[in-house]
C-alpha cells in the first residue's frame, strides 16, 4: 500500500508488526513520533512500555528531542541505540559499567598480545585492522569462526586467535563493541526469566533505519518481541549501506516473510528533492534487482536540476567545483553546498584546492591532514633540512630513501653535518659517493620554489621510484601513494617560497582541527557517502564518478556492485535543489573510464 506520512498516522493501532518503507525524505522521524504519541495518547499505552532503536546516539537524541517538543513536555519512552540498550540489559544483570567496555587502544593491545604466541604471524597495522574486521563480522553474524571468510590469513590460524582473544576478554571481564549484541543473546538463551523480564518492560518496539541492522541484533530483537509481535520498523531497502559493519538488506526484504501477519506501506512521497533529482536517483537505483519494487514523488518541479559533466583530467575538475561554488555563493550560504566523496582519500585534493582558493570548507567526519602521511612528513623533512632546518631527526626520515646504505649510528649528535660525515673515516666507497649526491641534491633543493622542489625530491632525487618499489614489494596498491605526492605538489602551487608553504600548512592544519569540534562560521560541507546518510543540503556536488571510484575497483561482486549503487542513490538523494555530477577523462597516470551509473541514471 503506497501512502504519504500523514496518511500513515491515521492508521489505527493493531495488535502485530509494520513494516514501513520509508523513502528518501518521506519523512521517517515525524511517522516514528506521531506513533509514539498515537499509542500514549488513543491507545492509553505506558509510555515506559514503549522502546524506540535507533543506529547512532545522535539520530536517538534528535528523535528524543523531536518527540518531547512534540508532547510539550518529557516523556518515560526509551530511546537508544541497539548497542546502548543491550548493554543497559546485561549492565542491570551483570554490574558492569563503562570501565568493561574495551576502547580501540585496547583492543589493538590486547590483540598484539594474542599474536605474540604466534611467532610466524605479523603483528602491522594493517594485519590487526583485518583482525579487527574478520572478529567483528563473525560476532556480528554469530558464525562460526571457522566459517568466516579470512583473506590473507589461515582459517584454523584465524578460529585460534579468536578463541584466544575472546578467552583474554572474560578474563578480563571486558566487552567488547559487538559482545553487547552478542552476549545479549548468549544471555537470554541461558536465562529465559530476564528475557520475560525485558519482555514485559518492552511492550512496544519501534525500529528506525532498519535497513542496517545485523543478523546478530535482528535475533535479539525478535527475541525481545515475540509472542506480542508489536514491532513497528521503518526503513529503506534502497538505503543499505553498510555491508562492512555486517547488515545485510536481506533481513528487510524477509521481514515479511519471518513475520506472517505483517502489514506493510510505502511512504512514496519524497518532501526533499526536486523532481529530476528524485527521478534520476529512481532510474539508478531501479537496477539493482535485491529490492522492493516502489515509486516515488517528488513534493515540486525543479528546472535543470540534475547536471552532468565530463572533465579532462582532475585540475579541470577541481575549477569546475569552484565554479560552482563560487555561482551558488550568490543565492545560498556556503553551508547549503556540500561535496559528496565515495571515500576521506577523495576529499583531500578538494580540500587542498578549497584552501588555496580561501573557501571556508569543513569535514564533517574524522579527517587524516596530507601532512600527516608517512610520504607528506618523509619530503618535509628533506626541505625543512634543504632550508636549514638539519636536524636528526629530519635527516633520519630520508636518509634512505632511496637506499643509499646510511647507518643510523653514524649521526652522534642533535644536529646533522654532511661536510662532517663525509670525513668520517670508516666510510665506504660507495656510501660516501651516495652521500655527496645527496648533499649535492640538497643544496639543489635550498634554492628552488617548493612546487619545483617536491617535483624535484619525486624525479630527480627517485623518491617516487623508491615508494613505488616498496609498494610492489608490500603489494600495497600504489595510486593512494602517488596521489598524495600529487596533493604535495598541488599544496605549493600557489606560494612563493619554502616559508609561505609552512605557514600555508600550518594553516591548513589549523582548519581541519577546527572541523573535529564544531564550526560556526559559514562553510563548504565535505563529506563521504557513508556519512551523507541522513543529511539534505540545497546543492550537492559529487565528482570523481568514474570506474574504479564510484563503484569502487574491489567491487567485483553483484552484492557488491548492488551496494555501491545504493551508496550513490544515497549521495544523489542528499540534494534538494540542484546536483552535480562530475566525472574525470584522465589522471596523470591513467585514462578512466566514466562511472556505468551515469548510464543508468539517464
Amino acid at each position: 500500500m503506497e501512502i504519504n506520512k500523514e496518511q500513515l498516522c491515521a492508521i489505527q493501532h493493531g495488535e502485530g508488526p509494520m513494516m514501513v518503507l520509508a523513502g528518501p525524505g518521506s519523512g521517517k522521524t515525524f511517522v516514528i513520533t506521531r506513533r509514539i504519541q498515537n499509542l500514549i495518547e488513543n491507545y492509553k499505552i505506558a509510555p515506559e512500555t514503549i522502546l524506540v532503536i535507533t543506529f547512532t546516539k545522535a539520530a536517538s537524541l534528535e528523535m528524543q528531542e523531536r518527540f518531547n517538543q512534540l508532547m510539550n513536555e518529557p516523556v518515560n519512552v526509551t530511546f537508544g541505540t541497539f548497542h546502548a540498550i543491550y548493554f543497559q540489559i546485561l549492565k542491570a544483570q551483570f554490574h558492569y559499567d563503562n570501565s568493561n567496555i574495551l576502547t580501540d587502544r585496547e583492543k589493538k593491545r590486547y590483540l598484539k598480545e594474542v599474536l605474540s604466541t604466534y611467532p610466524k604471524e605479523e603483528t602491522e597495522e594493517q594485519y590487526l585492522e583485518l583482525l579487527i574486521t574478520l572478529i567483528s563480522q563473525c560476532k556480528n553474524d554469530g558464525s562460526d569462526p571457522l566459517t568466516v571468510k579470512c583473506n590473507g590469513i589461515d582459517k584454523e590460524v584465524f578460529a585460534s586467535i579468536y578463541q584466544d582473544y575472546q578467552q583474554l576478554l572474560d578474563q578480563e571481564q571486558k566487552l567488547d563493541f559487538d559482545d553487547m549484541v552478542l552476549k545479549c543473546r548468549d544471555m537470554f538463551l541461558q536465562y529465559p526469566d530476564i528475557l520475560e523480564v525485558v519482555r514485559k518492560r518492552y511492550q512496544f518496539l519501534l525500529v528506525d533505519e532498519f535497513q542496517d541492522i545485523n543478523p546478530m541484533q535482528y535475533e535479539v530483537l525478535k527475541m525481545i518481541a515475540s509472542p506480542g509481535n508489536n514491532l513497528f520498523i521503518v526503513g529503506d531497502d534502497d538505503q543499505s549501506i553498510y555491508g562492512f559493519r555486517g547488515s545485510k538488506p536481506e533481513i528487510m526484504l524477509h521481514f515479511t516473510r519471518d513475520w506472517e501477519q505483517c502489514k506493510r506501506v510505502v511512504l512514496k512521497n519524497n518532501y526533499r528533492s526536486s523532481d529530476g533529482i528524485v527521478q534520476h536517483a529512481l532510474n539508478l537505483v531501479e537496477h539493482n534487482e535485491k529490492r522492493f519494487k516502489k515509486s516515488l514523488v517528488a513534493g515540486r518541479k525543479g528546472e535543470n536540476d540534475v547536471v552532468v559533466k565530463e572533465c579532462k583530467d582532475r585540475e579541470q575538475e577541481a575549477q569546475e567545483v569552484l565554479e560552482i561554488i563560487k555561482h551558488s555563493r550568490k543565492i545560498v550560504n556556503y553551508s547549503d553546498i556540500a561535496i559528496i566523496f565515495r571515500t576521506n582519500a577523495g576529499a583531500r585534493y578538494l580540500s587542498t584546492i578549497l584552501g588555496n582558493a580561501k573557501i571556508p570548507f569543513f569535514f564533517r567526519e574524522k579527517m587524516s591532514s596530507i601532512f600527516s602521511h608517512p610520504i607528506a612528513l618523509d619530503v618535509m623533512a628533506m626541505l625543512a633540512f634543504a632550508n636549514g632546518e638539519r636536524t636528526r631527526t629530519h635527516f633520519l626520515r630520508f636518509m634512505n630513501k632511496p637506499v643509499r646504505y646510511l647507518n643510523r649510528n653514524l649521526l652522534k649528535s642533535a644536529d646533522v653535518n654532511l661536510r662532517q660525515l663525509l670525513q668520517e673515516p670508516d666510510l665506504k666507497p660507495y656510501v660516501k659517493s651516495k652521500l655527496k649526491e645527496l648533499d649535492y641534491h640538497l643544496q639543489v633543493l635550498s634554492k628552488m620554489h617548493p612546487y619545483a622542489a617536491i617535483n624535484y625530491i619525486r624525479k630527480g632525487i627517485g623518491y617516487e621510484d623508491y615508494v613505488v618499489r616498496e609498494a610492489r614489494e608490500k603489494k600495497q596498491d600504489r595510486s593512494e601513494l602517488l596521489e598524495i605526492m600529487n596533493l604535495l605538489s598541488e599544496s605549493a602551487k600557489n606560494v612563493t617560497n619554502y616559508r609561505e608553504w609552512c605557514n600555508y600548512i600550518e594553516e591548513y592544519e589549523a582548519q581541519l582541527k577546527r572541523t573535529k569540534t564544531t564550526v560556526e562560521e559559514d562553510s563548504v560541507q565535505l563529506v563521504t557517502m557513508h556519512g551523507s546518510k541522513g543529511l539534505e543540503y540545497k546543492i550537492v556536488i559529487i565528482p570523481d564518478i568514474n570506474e574504479g571510484n564510484t563503484p569502487q575497483k574491489k567491487a567485483e561482486k553483484k552484492d557488491e556492485v548492488e551496494e555501491e549503487r545504493r551508496m550513490f542513490y544515497v549521495a544523489m538523494t542528499r540534494a534538494k535543489d540542484k546536483l552535480f555530477l562530475l566525472y574525470v577523462g584522465k589522471t596523470k597516470e591513467n585514462r578512466l573510464l566514466p562511472s556505468r551509473f551515469l548510464k543508468e541514471l539517464q
